[in-house]
């Protein structure tokens, strides 16, 4: 790529940001997380996505990038790619100013559970006006039915026996039609019975209720989607759990999200969380990759006969293709950078490249032997993506 288009690595050098670190030399040039951040003043959604979980290095990208949008006191959300029900503790412990460890041992994916990130939260939880957290994962609703039907053994027990065995089922991640319609039965009641029902608890606990079975309405509508439709289904639910905390943010509030760049990315086949916020929401939502290079990573082994391992293990992410996102953009700028894709002014073979299907990494919190951790996807950076910044090398994410 460097010797066919020069022209493009020309522009990428001058063009990108270095991210600095303490007592870092950035010749002269603005740090690429605070020129990220001030060029994405205007947005009320910024999504952040790593292209590979299990890292230390991105995870701490994340939450320099999460500290500079803080700065704004319109910052008023966070919303992460874990379960919904099991996010509201995490909620709570924010709030309330002191973080457990625990609080992150529910949250859906042990990715989530490190080191890096329990120190992202706690320094969440010192500004003077915490943010919300919020999750944004349909899936893994177990949480959500235990609230609901505690609430209604004591508010409405005679709603129980109806729906009790479809409900069971849900926190299991199962359901198809008949679960909807239990769950939808439920709604019916917490709305319809409202004074009686905080009678008989108290208006905090029917909120809460309202609230979770919001939760599993979502859980229930994924859980019956076939196999073959789940992706498009999942980008739409969590788009709807996005908007739904940006409204209650109020209108100036901003919402950092956080995901996987699978996730955040704006394609349209099938259409992804990012397709639908961007419909939504057009110039307001900004999207950063966060990938690397070469390096380590945590992640769990599925494993064909015995299913996924208790425990990540380390596994080596390789040389990126030469012509990938990450290459290119290591070849023109050697350290670690922040590069803007929505410069107006960048030259026609720029533009021609950043719109090219490019491959790109893409490694989950799982791997298998036919979705290593050296798997890459197609990417149209210009087009799926707002700006990427690049890491050289990354480490495995501190497991607590």
């Amino acid at each position: 790529m460097t010797d066919q288009r020069p022209e493009v690595a020309q522009w990428l050098a001058a063009h990108a940001r270095p991210v600095a670190v303490p007592d870092d030399d950035t010749d002269g040039l603005e740090d690429g997380v605070a020129a990220w951040v001030r060029a994405a003043g205007d947005a009320r959604v910024l999504a952040l996505g790593p292209t590979v979980a299990g890292t230390s290095e991105l995870t701490q990208l994340a939450g320099r990038i999460l500290n500079g949008v803080g700065e704004d006191p319109a910052l008023r959300t966070l919303a992460l790619q874990t379960s919904e029900s099991a996010t509201t503790t995490l909620d709570e412990q924010v709030h309330r100013g002191a973080v457990s460890a625990d609080a992150l041992d529910v949250l859906g994916s042990w990715s989530w559970n490190t080191r890096d990130v329990l120190d992202i939260v706690r320094r969440l939880a010192e500004r003077p006006d915490p943010v919300r957290v919020v999750g944004i994962d349909p899936r893994k609703p177990a949480g959500a039915v235990r609230t609901v039907g505690r609430f209604l053994r004591t508010a409405a027990p005679d709603a129980l026996p109806s729906v009790a065995e479809r409900f069971a089922e849900l926190a299991l991640g199962h359901g198809d039609a008949g679960t909807r319609t239990a769950v939808e039965e439920v709604r019916v009641r917490l709305d319809r019975d409202v004074p009686e029902l905080v009678a008989a608890t108290s208006p905090e606990d029917h909120a809460d209720a309202v609230r979770q079975a919001r939760f599993l309405a979502r859980a229930a509508e994924f859980a019956a989607t076939p196999a073959s439709g789940a992706d498009a289904v999942a980008g739409r639910l969590m788009a709807d759990a996005v908007l739904e905390a940006l409204d209650a943010s109020g209108p100036e509030g901003r919402l950092v999200l956080w995901a996987h760049a699978d996730h955040v990315v704006v394609r349209d086949d099938p259409p992804t969380l990012g397709a639908h916020l961007r419909e939504h929401l057009g110039d307001a939502y900004r999207a950063l990759l966060l990938t690397a290079g070469a390096g380590t990573a945590r992640a769990i082994r599925r494993r064909r006969l015995f299913g996924p391992a208790r425990t990540p293990s380390t596994h080596r992410l390789g040389t990126p293709p030469d012509e990938s996102l990450e290459a290119v953009l290591l070849r023109a700028v050697v350290r670690d950078h922040v590069l803007d894709l929505r410069d107006p002014d960048a030259p026609p073979a720029v533009t021609a490249w950043a719109e090219s299907d490019v491959p790109r990494r893409s490694v989950g919190d799982e791997v298998s032997a036919t979705a290593t951790a050296r798997t890459v996807v197609p990417c149209r950076p210009g087009v799926e993506a707002d700006g990427v910044a690049v890491v050289g090398t990354v480490n495995p994410a501190r497991v607590r």
